[in-house]
């Protein structure tokens, strides 16, 4: 991963180069986090749920013996009456008035939390709304066995029955979207992340220092670039390429990346370098390579090789092509 000079992650580069494809990608990631999401809760809602399911509801009122301590009362609540209810006392004797085992009772059957430890509310879910009221009536005649014959109680009345209706499993498309865009938008900056990390690409000079040890004499803005930081970084360049000259009988001047091939592109580059007359020699020891903005390490390493087999020495590199709004946000200690 790109990293500033102090080690950590280097925030500002990441949104410099990042900054329109990551609010493209973001947008795309959130419709397409929101549309997957939304596709999956229509499966819940009528692939998942698609059956018809009816409810029988029942409200019974419990009334308990005397008891002082308040052990039976305490001891009954929404979890215990749930266990009770799939025990062979309630499910298995609703069971065989139905000519069902008790394991399908019990599957069928459940409470809600109770708000008054003296009112259970029983609900059967079946697929027939006849067999889910059965089933309610044979639950019903059970509790009021179990209510009449279990120490601790009077009795297990039914205080309200409703007929079976048919159980419609909600749809929140809403929530399942929105959901779905923040998922969305944290995987695609997660994916643009992990794009960044595993970019090599010549940028800066510090980009070059982790690869090489040549220097790099300057950088060559885009056609078009004004203003002051252009203008100073061409007199920095102008200034570099002057010493180099000075030092040296003659240079030739090598391509790296995509300027390798291109003839046209490699004789405008040479007129902009501004290289003292008379310095340009194809048959000197020492070179100048241009590499564009972006170019990629290997590419870089390869015009190094490429320099070294023809027992050349390479003076210094030239950055071409440098998008402005880059080198003028980016804090040119990084330069």
């Amino acid at each position: 991963m790109k990293t500033a000079t102090n080690g950590n992650f280097d925030m500002k580069r990441f949104l410099l180069l990042c900054w329109q494809k990551l609010i493209i990608t973001l947008l795309i990631s959130a419709v397409a986090g929101a549309a997957l999401f939304f596709i999956a809760d229509i499966v819940r809602v009528r692939v998942v749920h698609g059956e018809k399911l009816y409810r029988s509801e029942a409200l019974y009122y419990i009334t308990f013996d005397a008891d002082n301590d308040g052990t039976i009362v305490h001891y009954y609540n929404d979890y215990t009456w749930n266990d009770v209810l799939d025990t062979d006392r309630i499910a298995g004797v609703a069971a065989q008035k139905l000519d069902l085992t008790k394991e399908e009772v019990a599957a069928a059957t459940s409470i809600p939390t109770m708000s008054d430890i003296k009112m259970i509310k029983v609900y059967v879910d079946m697929g027939d709304a006849e067999k889910a009221d059965r089933c309610q009536d044979a639950i019903g005649e059970a509790l009021a066995d179990f209510g009449n014959s279990t120490e601790g109680f009077t009795s297990i009345e039914t205080w309200n029955r409703e007929s079976a209706i048919e159980l419609k499993v909600r749809g929140y498309y809403g929530r399942f979207a929105t959901a779905g865009a923040v998922v969305g938008i944290i995987f695609g900056v997660l994916i643009m992340m992990l794009k960044y990390s595993l970019d090599d690409s010549i940028r800066v000079s510090s980009d070059v220092k982790e690869y090489t040890a040549v220097p790099v004499a300057g950088v060559l803005f885009k056609v078009g670039a004004k203003g002051e930081a252009c203008e100073n970084a061409g007199s920095e360049l102008k200034t570099n390429l002057k010493e180099i000259c000075s030092q040296s009988d003659g240079l030739k001047i090598s391509f790296a990346g995509a300027y390798a091939a291109d003839k046209e592109l490699q004789e405008k580059l040479i007129n902009k370098l501004d290289i003292a007359e008379g310095k340009l020699n194809e048959t000197g020891k020492e070179t100048v390579l241009v590499v564009p903005w972006g170019c990629g390490r290997s590419d870089l390493e390869n015009a190094l090789n490429s320099i070294k087999i023809k027992d050349t020495e390479c003076k210094a590199i030239v950055i071409a092509d440098v998008e402005q709004s880059f080198y003028t946000l980016y804090t040119k200690t990084y330069l």
